[in-house]
């Protein structure tokens, strides 16, 4: 692709993570526009489309077959994914593909191979942890062997609540996705045997969902990761990591905020959900999207190839869940 500014279409602008998106394409990312978006809820859609002067389309495809729409953007709800994937390669449009790539492995392979078919990239995965500056840091000190091997890492991944239909499955390919991703990177190796453990419930966990769950994963060289993952942590939104070396640990930093000591009381704010703790993530990897697209940098983000090793392990893990056993990876 030339060096032209791109004309960006959004799927699923109407949603938080799509509103984020559109927000960040016209008024962060350089050398690109928001130039169409969709969505279900038209008012949502419209809604977006007035702030920032993009047109509305009528369909997924309308927005994904305009000649006016160079790359597009993929922000609907999860079992919309891998369609909708699809659709753009066959279009021959580049896709930013917010995580995850599917729901299932199966899924997941269709489009890595309808992108073999293509000949060429054409997909970025939204594992945006890849760009954050802290995950960055954390690699950058474990790649250069100051504090020898990794030997264990733990994760916390604390939402402070879920929609009333989320499912115990979706504790993995919705929010534990990107602890897969973030460990294989790290790490730089796969994920070989994986496992789950249910503690007691929470109050707040809605139906038959089971909340929170303790997930735990072992990678090539014998790294063993647990992840406590809570989609109804009810205080807030935390994100943490930890690794353990031969000679000593990385942390994830606690976000830096303020310590207020006031009346018989000393703390500091908590989140209350993603978007103010990693908006330097979201807005780097649409940049990095749109730089590769325009031949400014040559790395590539997370593919279809990370896509779907994260689809495999996760789907994994959901046959760990059923069986209360270790389960091992492709297997």
């Amino acid at each position: 692709m030339d060096n032209k500014e791109l004309a960006i279409g959004v799927l699923g602008a109407g949603g938080n993570i799509g509103q984020t998106h559109s927000h960040n394409i016209a008024t962060y990312v350089d050398g690109a526009r928001l130039a169409a978006v969709y969505d279900l809820n038209t008012d949502r859609a419209n809604e977006v489309a007035q702030r920032y002067g993009a047109q509305v389309m009528d369909s997924a495809e309308a927005l994904i077959g305009s000649p006016d729409v160079d790359a597009v953007v993929i922000a609907s709800w999860d079992g919309t994914h891998a369609a909708l994937a699809t659709a753009c390669i066959e279009a021959g449009k580049p896709v930013f593909c917010e995580k995850p790539l599917a729901t299932t492995q199966a899924d997941a392979k269709a489009v890595v191979e309808a992108e073999q078919a293509a000949g060429k990239r054409l997909v970025q995965l939204g594992f945006m942890r890849r760009f954050d500056p802290d995950y960055i840091k954390m690699k950058q000190i474990l790649d250069s062997g100051e504090l020898g091997a990794p030997l264990m890492a733990h994760c916390i991944s604390r939402t402070r609540s879920h929609p009333k239909d989320h499912t115990t499955a979706q504790h993995i390919t919705n929010i534990a996705i990107h602890e897969i991703d973030i460990c294989r990177w790290l790490l730089g190796e796969e994920l070989t045997e994986v496992a789950v453990r249910f503690p007691r419930s929470t109050c707040f966990a809605e139906g038959t969902c089971k909340d929170p769950q303790l997930v735990l994963m072992q990678s090539e060289s014998g790294v063993l990761i647990d992840v406590e993952v809570s989609g109804n942590s009810y205080y807030g939104y935390e994100i943490l990591c930890e690794l353990v070396c031969e000679k000593g640990t990385i942390r994830l930093p606690v976000a830096a905020e303020p310590i207020v000591r006031s009346y018989l009381r000393c703390g500091q704010a908590i989140p209350a959900d993603w978007t103010a703790r990693f908006v330097t993530a979201y807005q780097q990897e649409l940049q990095h999207w749109v730089d590769y697209l325009r031949g400014k940098t040559a790395a590539p983000g997370p593919g279809t190839a990370d896509g779907y090793a994260a689809c495999v392990v996760s789907d994994a893990l959901i046959r760990a869940q059923g069986s209360g056993a270790w389960e091992k990876v492709g297997g």
